[in-house]
């Protein structure tokens, strides 16, 4: 399958919360088209991330939005036990999140993945014959986004689901790509720079505020409407569902800890009715933050929630009883429910800003459904409404990772180069210096094992461009090198044996005329590919070449 053979481009936008997909024919690039259909609801362009399961979660009883809200017709003495909810499963692909979402036990959230990309492939089957009849999946290019700040390990973990999905196969293997979030809502965000008076060389702040995380680039607009990225993009899981986690916090004080988890096990679905149908349309939506604005929000658990009622005892129950169910949510109470998931994104822009120098960044702009928020823009205006002259959120933010996705299948050239986000290099051995290096690191020989560097992280790569030195054999007899290709998130690393240091892949090379001694010069060179890492060694007395090839790092221990 090639590139010609490719008809349609097809991104899906995997949320944490709420998931969507868009397309285009190449023919049409510029018609890129939401989808709106989901099963049993029209007109939103995304549905819930979220799965039903039968009680040995085998069987996908439902998804998406019905997952969640519709009711379970069951017999009333039936154990609710019977049914799993899972949702934000999403999350358990990050190795470096403490807290995951809870799974029923010896569940692998790979299933949960794989199981919703196949109920999503059916929607876009049947949406793309609608379109398109006889187009074949061959035809398709898909192209996968993921969170900035995820290492691209998860990216073989999620291309693993994809195919077990059905979207590809061995033969259309090459029909996958992967965009991380910022990449894609800095191309969508093209199409609003003229907008904006920005111009070639002008360059701005992409902040795309989702379900579970806020992933942040730094873009200059080049000739031709292409893109180069300026610093490493970042993240973090400050998203709007964090926000309901404090308001569940809240009402855990309210009703008790005990209570509130019984009430959760048991009775999931109502639950999320809670945050879905009154928290997030009452409370979290139309909160300014501006207090001579705010009115105090009663909630009436016998109206809003009676399923919780029975959970709760004691001391609450006694005082929850003579105010008639009724718990009353101050404005205090909803700040602090938003606060520490701000207080994260403020930080997060205040440390990408100052990576650059002063004045540089002309705009930003902020994208996913969680910037739809009154008070999240107010305090990002309030902020560095003096450090960034105009603070813009484009049309139909919700939307915008999914068609920038498309936009990067139709066009990957938008991409001039990216900052590479890790230090990558060879591990040699050299000479021990008695006043720089821990004698503890000192070989047998009087010698050490180093980091010799061959790109740091923040430099800018251009796709396949290659990094490379000339080596040669530490003895006279050595017969084969092994280079063992090193990789880290720190900047500078000296040693292969220190922290946050991890092994990539070896290239074994042989080494003949071993009269020449030390005489025999080496060049190897890495080759960074959008996918994948090509390792190079030619022997410059033989010429004969010695390749291979490293998938991207795997998470750092």
């Amino acid at each position: 399958m090639t590139s010609t053979d490719i008809r349609v481009v097809v991104a899906i936008d995997f949320g944490t919360t709420y998931s969507g997909f868009a397309y285009a024919n190449k023919i049409n690039p510029e018609e890129i088209e939401t989808n709106t259909r989901w099963s049993g609801s029209e007109g939103l362009p995304k549905t819930n991330t979220a799965l039903l399961y039968d009680a040995n979660c085998d069987q996908v009883l439902r998804w998406g939005e019905l997952a969640l809200f519709q009711e379970q017709r069951r017999k009333k003495n039936q154990d609710a036990k019977q049914f799993h909810i899972i949702e934000r499963f999403k999350l358990h692909l990050d190795n470096k999140m403490k807290q995951k979402p809870q799974l029923p036990i010896m569940f692998d959230y790979k299933k949960a993945i794989t199981d919703y990309l196949i109920k999503m492939k059916g929607v876009i089957e049947e949406t793309l014959e609608r379109r398109w009849p006889g187009l074949s999946l061959k035809q398709v290019l898909f192209v996968l986004s993921v969170p900035a700040e995820w290492l691209p390990y998860t990216r073989a973990v999620l291309r693993e689901c994809v195919f077990r999905a059905g979207f590809i196969d061995e033969d259309t293997h090459s029909n996958l790509e992967f965009i991380t979030e910022p990449e894609a809502a800095a191309i969508h965000c093209l199409s609003v720079c003229n907008e904006h008076n920005l111009e070639e060389n002008d360059t701005f702040l992409v902040v795309d505020c989702g379900g579970g995380t806020v992933d942040l680039t730094v873009r200059t607009l080049l000739a031709g409407n292409k893109l180069r990225e300026v610093t490493v993009r970042s993240g973090g899981l400050c998203g709007s569902t964090f926000v309901d986690e404090e308001f569940l916090k809240f009402l855990g004080r309210k009703v008790g800890i005990k209570a509130l988890g019984a009430f959760k096990e048991q009775a999931y679905e109502d639950l999320q009715k809670l945050i879905h149908r009154f928290f997030c349309r009452y409370v979290k939506l139309p909160f300014t933050g501006y207090e001579d604005e705010f009115e105090p929000i009663e909630l009436d658990l016998e109206t809003n929630c009676s399923a919780l009622i029975p959970y709760i005892s004691g001391e609450l129950k006694d005082k929850l009883e003579e105010e008639d169910w009724v718990i009353d949510i101050e404005y205090d109470d909803v700040k602090n429910m938003f606060d520490p998931a701000i207080q994260t994104i403020i930080r997060l822009i205040d440390a990408q800003l100052n990576s650059v120098p002063p004045n540089k960044v002309k705009a930003m702009f902020l994208v996913g459904g969680f910037s739809e928020s009154p008070y999240l823009t107010r305090r990002i205006k309030e902020s560095f409404e003096d450090r960034v002259q105009t603070i813009a959120f484009p049309r139909n933010p919700i939307a915008a990772i999914v068609k920038g996705a498309v936009s990067y299948g139709l066009n990957m050239q938008v991409i001039e180069s990216r900052i590479i986000p890790w230090t990558f290099g060879i591990e040699v051995k050299g000479h021990f210096d008695e006043n720089n290096d821990p004698i503890r690191l000192r070989t047998h020989d009087g010698r050490i094992w180093r980091f010799d560097i061959l790109v740091s992280k923040g430099e800018s790569l251009k796709l396949n461009e290659e990094r490379g030195k000339e080596y040669k054999p530490f003895q006279d007899n050595q017969e084969a090198i092994v280079f063992k290709v090193l990789y880290s998130k720190i900047k500078y690393p000296r040693y292969p044996s220190q922290n946050n240091v991890e092994v990539l892949g070896e290239l074994r090379i042989l080494l003949p005329d071993i009269h020449l001694g030390r005489n025999r010069p080496i060049e190897f060179s890495l080759k960074f590919a959008k996918e994948e890492i090509k390792a190079a060694a030619r022997n410059k007395i033989t010429d004969k070449i010695y390749q291979t090839t490293f998938k991207y790092p795997f998470e750092l221990k």
